[in-house]
């Protein structure tokens, strides 16, 4: 089952918050019961630094299982470690954990279902995102997201759209020129796709000679 925005944060989990500091690399350890939050946090770091995904996850969610302390910063690891094998459903619950504390829950989340490829989902958290926000800064800055995402799908007339209204809801120059920055990258992406297709049009034309 797909979870919404709504639901995600619905599942947030409470738990300790605190800095972690830089986590030393070393040496790989086995996995014992007996580790310490030293050594755990040495052996995630050094998997996670060789792309060893699996060794590291595990070491991780030993160390939160050990210490919830340590949550504002391995749950994000967690995160991405997850969406970087591609296993989505602990992706998202690690996602919801990690918004409880982010300043932009839906946003952080329409971008986790963005990264994991649920852009249906993505979109929909911003459209949510969007009805709840004033912050004429914060929409504007929402809208771009949204727009990224309309074009992940292919919807680029949606997408120019999109812009279009942010650089009107600019409330400064300095947003208002970034939208302006992304409507002009935008239609340049189009018209070169556009000669892209038109050209792979004609490669493909098949010439057709005439019986004599």
């Amino acid at each position: 089952m797909i979870l919404t925005g709504t639901e995600l944060i619905a599942l947030l989990l409470a738990g300790c918050l605190a800095t972690l500091g830089t986590a030393a690399s070393g040496q790989t350890a086995p996995s014992s019961s007996s580790e310490t939050v030293e050594t755990l946090i040495r052996r995630a770091s050094s998997a996670e630094q060789a792309c060893r995904t699996n060794e590291a996850i595990e070491a991780y969610e030993r160390l939160l299982n050990r210490d919830t302390a340590y949550e504002a910063i391995v749950a994000p690891r967690l995160v991405n470690l997850y969406i970087g094998c591609g296993q989505a459903l602990p992706a998202l619950t690690w996602a919801a954990r990690v918004s409880r504390r982010h300043p932009e829950q839906k946003a952080y989340l329409a971008a986790v279902y963005a990264r994991l490829g649920q852009v249906k989902e993505s979109e929909l958290v911003l459209r949510e995102a969007l009805r709840d926000t004033r912050a004429p800064h914060r929409r504007v800055t929402l809208l771009w997201q949204l727009a990224d995402v309309q074009e992940s799908q292919g919807h680029s007339g949606a997408a120019l759209a999109t812009l279009t209204a942010a650089q009107n809801a600019s409330p400064d120059n300095r947003l208002r020129e970034t939208s302006a920055q992304r409507l002009d990258a935008l239609r340049r992406r189009n018209t070169a796709a556009r000669a892209t297709r038109s050209s792979n049009l004609g490669e493909t034309k098949v010439e057709v000679t005439p019986c004599e």
